[in-house]
Order: C-alpha cells, then sequence, then structure tokens
C-alpha cells in the first residue's frame, strides 16, 4: 500500500512502549499498511537499535518506566535530527499537545488512536523526516561546493566600475587597495581569502547600502545561487570576515546584518 506521501518504498518506523499490546497493535496496522516496524520496549532499548538501524519516523509513548518518553524524544532530536517523533499519549490535553510540540515532536496521539488517525499523522511525520533529511543532504552539497570553491583560484575582482573610479577604498580605518588586492586596518595588513576579500570589496563598492544576499554570493563566491540557499552560503563567509576586520566581532560596527535581507558596510566609520 503506498502511504499519502505519495512514496511507494517501505519505511522504517520504530515503535516504543512498554504495553506489549499497544507495540504489537501498531506493529501490526503499520505493517499491513506496507511500513517495516521494529520494536522496543523501553527507551534504552529504543537508543540502542538507532544506533545500528536507519529509521524515519519514532512513535514513543510519554509515559515508560526508566527513560521517559520526552527524555527519549530529546536523545533522538539531538543526535538524529531526521528521525520525526510522534508521542503517544493516553492522557491527551491541549497542555500536552503544546508541551509535546514545543519539545520537538512532530505530533501526538492520543490512546486509543483509531487506524485512520493513526496513518494520517505517521504520513504528515514522514513528509517531515523525508524534508528534513534532503535539507541535510542540501546542506553537505552547499558546504562540499563552497570547499571546492575556495580551493579554486579566485575569479579576478574588476578594479573598477566606473571610468575614473579611485583605485583603493577607504572607510574608517580600513584601507582597501583594489590593485594590490591589499586590506589595511590602521596601516597593518589583514590577510584575507579570496572569497572573504571579494566580499568586502562587494560590501565598500556599495557601502551604506544594503547588499541581498543573492548578490553577494554572485561577487564573492562566482556562484549563482537561489534565495533559499544564498543566506546560508554566505554567512559563514560574513562571520569569517568579521573576525579578521572588526575591532570587536561579537559587537560588529563595519558589516552590519539587515535581517531577512543582507548586509551592508557603515560608512560612517
Amino acid at each position: 500500500m503506498t502511504s499519502a506521501t505519495g512514496d511507494a518504498h517501505p519505511s522504517h518506523i520504530l515503535v516504543v512502549d512498554d504495553e506489549q499490546n499497544i507495540r504489537s497493535g501498531l506493529a501490526a496496522l503499520l505493517t499491513k499498511d506496507g511500513h517495516q516496524v521494529t520494536e522496543a520496549g523501553d527507551g534504552e532499548a529504543a537508543l540502542d537499535l538507532l544506533e545500528t538501524m536507519a529509521c524515519e519516523v519514532a512513535i514513543v509513548d510519554i509515559r515508560m518506566p526508566g527513560m521517559s518518553g520526552l527524555e527519549l524524544l530529546h536523545a533522538i532530536r539531538s543526535r538524529w535530527p531526521h528521525v520525526a517523533v510522534i508521542l503517544l499519549t493516553g492522557q491527551g490535553t491541549l497542555e500536552s499537545a503544546i508541551d509535546a510540540v514545543r519539545a520537538g515532536a512532530q505530533d501526538y496521539l492520543l490512546k486509543p488512536a483509531s487506524p485512520e488517525t493513526i496513518r494520517e499523522t505517521l504520513d504528515r511525520a514522514l513528509v517531515a523526516s523525508r524534508r528534513q533529511r534532503e535539507q541535510t543532504r542540501l546542506l553537505d552539497s552547499l558546504r562540499l561546493g563552497l570547499q571546492r570553491l575556495e580551493m579554486l583560484p579566485s575569479p579576478a575582482v574588476k578594479t573598477s566600475d566606473q571610468p575614473g573610479e579611485q583605485p583603493a577604498i577607504k572607510i574608517g580605518d580600513l584601507h582597501i587597495d583594489l590593485r594590490a588586492h591589499e586590506v589595511c586596518r590602521d596601516g597593518e595588513q589583514i590577510p584575507l581569502t579570496p572569497s572573504e576579500y571579494n566580499l568586502l570589496v562587494a560590501l565598500a563598492r556599495r557601502a551604506g547600502q544594503v547588499v541581498d544576499y543573492v548578490t553577494l554570493v554572485r561577487l564573492s563566491l562566482d556562484y549563482q545561487a537561489e534565495p533559499w540557499e544564498a543566506k546560508e552560503l554566505i554567512k559563514r563567509h560574513v562571520f569569517a570576515l568579521r573576525q579578521k576586520i572588526e575591532p570587536d566581532p561579537t559587537t560588529p560596527i563595519y558589516i552590519l546584518n539587515v535581517r531577512g535581507v543582507g548586509y551592508r558596510l557603515s560608512h560612517n566609520r
């Protein structure tokens, strides 16, 4: 049977409950629907299983002897963030639902839940798990791409955007020599990577203006990023650049963040 996610390949579900009849009932229903199911009678056994098996969703009873369901939830969230957790509770209230979501649960089920409710809740959890796994995969690919970009020769940076532009930019204590590709602060040279230098120049040419994430990625990394990925791509380069040019990186005075838009280089230093 194909789930509502539209994905025909079997999903691996971990059912954790100290009551044998609850575990067996859930396992029978989910197995009938085509899922692969593994059972655990307590939180410690569940963690041992997760060390050696791939799992997309864990259905966890809140009240268990030893490690509670919430404690197991926290352990799973910290070590296997792609595993979506559905909490089982026999005493469902609005407060318990809110507490479960705040603790990081994908959803919760009230015992006894109807087969249809279980299926609908599981399908939502599978979608969330696969989305998280795909996001992680994409971010890992982006990080690898950035590492490879850092190893490539820097793309040439134009020494002037307009005829007659000065071959250097001075902002406060910063002096950027566009011909020599050198940056100094208070006369002391600051060693920058090609990407950091390109980023600083991109901001300096537009000092006082907000430069959006996509433009900064294009100018500093020579890469055309989608808006949703550009922020993550440029963030670590801004962090590294701040460590080198800011007197106090924890309180930047040069590179200022404009939330949700990009960065600007303050020209009032």
